[in-house]
């Protein structure tokens, strides 16, 4: 299995990072994921459809920490943008439907074994 990813927009800022619209090529089936990042953290994120051929969450998939090695070294670091980025306007992105929703976390991070 192979997931190429390339950076689409860089929405903006949200809180202290920047989150990124990306593109994601999986073995030729393209679909959008994102990425957050700070100084020293990230998420990210991509299609139900993606993780269903993985048979796994992206955290959890083997190739996950090169992925991630590979999308960080297209991405400007964030301290270099968070002082020029605009706050992200989700209105671009979603319709919002004035109901509010919380997510809880999928994954949990005792789960998560990174490669030395």
């Amino acid at each position: 299995m192979e997931i190429k990813i390339d950076i689409v927009d860089y929405m903006g800022k949200f809180e202290n990072g920047i989150l990124v619209l990306l593109s994601v090529n999986c073995d030729g089936s393209f679909s959008e994921g994102t990425i957050f990042y700070t100084n020293d953290n990230l998420v990210m994120t991509v299609s139900e459809e993606i993780e269903k051929k993985l048979g796994t969450p992206i955290e959890m998939w083997s190739g996950y920490p090169d992925l991630v090695v590979r999308t960080l070294k297209k991405l400007i670091p964030c301290e270099e943008l968070i002082t020029r980025m605009d706050e992200v306007d989700f209105s671009k992105y979603l319709q919002y439907d004035g109901e509010t929703g919380f997510v809880e976390d999928e994954i949990d991070p005792d789960d998560i074994e990174f490669k030395d």
